[in-house]
């Protein structure tokens, strides 16, 4: 297993944008990648234009399927401009089955 957590940065006047890509991405993530086991979009309390993206992978191949799936790739022109900043993604081992 791999777990991902995905910080994103969003521009305050992209919001209502930002979050209906997300949301259209968790539904195609969740409908069509079974070896992608958590999927969790949120929004930070303190930070309401800090959003993350917890993931578990059942591998790494399961990990690099999602980054070229359709969906995926479809997602990333819709996201980008509403970013302030480039995303941080941190990898992580579980320590629990």
């Amino acid at each position: 297993m791999i777990g991902v957590v995905a910080t994103m940065k969003v521009k305050p006047d992209q919001v209502a944008a930002f979050e209906d890509a997300m949301r259209d991405l968790v539904r195609a993530t969740r409908a069509n990648e079974p070896g992608v086991t958590v999927y969790h979009f949120c929004r930070s309390q303190k930070e309401p234009t800090t959003y993350i993206v917890m993931e578990m992978y059942a591998d790494q191949a399961t990990l690099d399927a999602h980054m070229g799936s359709e969906w995926f790739r479809g997602a990333s022109p819709k996201l980008g401009p509403c970013l302030a900043e480039r995303p941080l993604l941190e990898k992580f081992d579980p320590l629990e089955p």
